[in-house]
């Protein structure tokens, strides 16, 4: 799926950004109201609210749109595409307060939803906020289940798309101080009668955008942060 066609599903994973502000910075919920608008001008389809986001938001009575969901107020989504398509998004919830990484009764339980929803899509993707290193284990202990992509967030470094579980997920992460997305282009739909494994150029293409000075700044979303 490619992010930047408009009839694609746009994904919003979570991260750290960084504005400058000519006028200093005038307070942490100001902030997160402009930031909650400017998301929102970005036109998501899908978006993942961590259990802390949910809650940070709600505590200073930040707007949350329609397309902001915590994994335990809705865990699955499907958006139907252009072509008869469909693809399914499964929220992760948010690891317990401090937790390094899911336990088996967690995992047991996703596996338990992937197997149920992705006999209903052509894509199931996975989001996730559990941060690089849960993430990592998660996938190399290769679960029986696993969704084909896995969009993480969180904390650790980003990754433009590796391929993990023995090649039945494709793992994607933006890097966590903000400044870049990564960007997926599906070439070929995931098989599900036959085995299927992700391939570099043959399936899947994927890179990382930074969010440079080559790109000019809206300078509608540039006003809500004044």
């Amino acid at each position: 799926m490619n992010a930047r066609q408009t009839d694609a599903p746009r994904l919003l994973v979570s991260g750290a950004w960084e504005f400058l502000r000519p006028n200093g910075n005038p307070g942490l919920a100001t902030t997160m109201v402009a930031l909650s608008k400017a998301y929102n001008a970005l036109h998501y389809d899908v978006g993942l609210l961590s259990a802390r986001e949910g809650k940070a938001l709600a505590e200073d009575d930040v707007p949350r749109w329609p397309w902001q969901k915590m994994a335990e107020e809705e865990p699955f989504t499907v958006r139907d595409i252009p072509g008869g398509r469909k693809v399914g998004f499964l929220r992760y919830p948010s690891l317990p307060d401090g937790a390094d990484g899911p336990s088996p009764e967690q995992i047991d339980r996703i596996s338990r939803q992937i197997k149920t929803e992705r006999a209903k899509v052509d894509l199931l993707i996975g989001l996730c906020d559990w941060g690089w290193v849960a993430e990592s284990d998660y996938l190399k202990s290769n679960p029986a289940q696993v969704p084909d992509i896995l969009l993480g967030s969180g904390g650790g470094s980003g990754i433009n798309g590796r391929v993990q579980a023995d090649g039945r997920c494709l793992w994607a992460r933006p890097y966590d101080k903000g400044r870049s997305l990564v960007e997926v282009n599906i070439l070929e739909w995931p098989k599900r009668e036959n085995l299927f494994a992700w391939e570099e150029t043959k399936n899947y293409t994927s890179s990382s955008i930074g969010m440079n000075d080559a790109i000019k700044d809206n300078p509608e979303i540039d006003a809500l942060f004044q």
